[in-house]
């Protein structure tokens, strides 16, 4: 009789549910479901933000991190000129595909244009400040680490790398300056620069899993060299191989896209090649 009733207790014991995995979310301010979430002011660190970056462990929000951008206009002159000023700050989040961990850019910026009437030179325009990437993940929502590029560098294209193993990306010089590319690994260290005196960084794709990346470039003009490419990464073995190509040549593809494994896939007008991560023919 007691094994039939502990039998019966376990039998109607209900299952637990599983618990809600450990994420990072970007919602907007007026998103629904970022406005039905209950999250006490004192996780908040900018209330009134229009875009919010949302650490979650065990299901419950435990930062809100507000981004948002600021600016203030001065005129100045003197001497007969007519100089505009800005400053500000450019907030942006980024979230990796598997929710895993997010970069927050901050851009610290200065800018200066010279409005007076008649001058055509723009040797005086000028745009400085500083640029900083901060990883954050559940665990670490303030921050697991923090760089700081070189000074009057903006940051184009952000990729945070699944699994946690880094985040690759696209800087320049404003105004409109070419974009290098460059890959901070899972300590935030850069191991992976192409600068955009060898080529410019166009287009950026991650492999599903960690461990691989394509960029798309365009090298400088040589008639002797490739024009564009797709430079293959493999983070952890820090090598690399490039598929190139000349415009209007049989090579030039149609569309290109990194498969799992760092197996890349290229769809020419004549059919589709697939080259391994060290760049063997499949």
């Amino acid at each position: 009789m007691l094994v039939a009733i502990a039998w019966l207790r376990t039998a109607a014991s209900p299952t637990p549910a599983p618990q809600a995995p450990d994420r990072m979310a970007l919602f907007a301010a007026d998103d629904a479901a970022y406005r039905t979430l209950a999250i006490p002011r004192t996780y908040k660190t900018a209330p009134d933000a229009p875009t919010h970056l949302l650490a979650f462990r065990g299901g419950l929000c435990v930062r809100d991190l507000g981004l948002g951008d600021s600016k203030k206009s001065t005129g100045d002159g003197g001497d007969g000129k007519t100089i505009m000023q800005e400053s500000g700050t450019l907030e942006r989040g980024f979230v990796a595909a598997d929710g895993n961990a997010a970069a927050v850019i901050i851009t610290r910026y200065v800018s200066r244009v010279d409005l007076t009437p008649g001058q055509t030179s723009t040797s005086g325009d000028t745009v400085t400040g500083d640029t900083t990437l901060t990883l954050v993940d559940p665990e670490h929502p303030d921050g697991r680490w923090r760089v700081t590029f070189e000074n009057s560098r903006w940051v184009k294209d952000v990729l945070v790398l699944p699994g946690r193993s880094g985040v690759a990306v696209t800087t320049f010089l404003p105004r409109n300056g070419p974009t290098d590319i460059r890959v901070l690994d899972a300590a935030g260290r850069e191991e992976i620069r192409v600068p955009e005196s060898a080529a410019e960084a166009l287009r950026v794709e991650s492999s599903p899993e960690a461990g691989y990346l394509a960029a798309e470039l365009a090298f400088r003009e040589n008639e002797h060299q490739p024009e564009r490419g797709v430079m293959v990464f493999d983070i952890a073995r820090g090598t690399h191989w490039t598929y190139t190509w000349r415009y209007g040549s049989d090579d030039e593809p149609v569309s290109w896209t990194l498969q799992s494994h760092g197996v890349l896939s290229v769809k020419l007008a004549s059919g589709t090649r697939r080259f391994d991560a060290s760049g063997g023919k499949l």
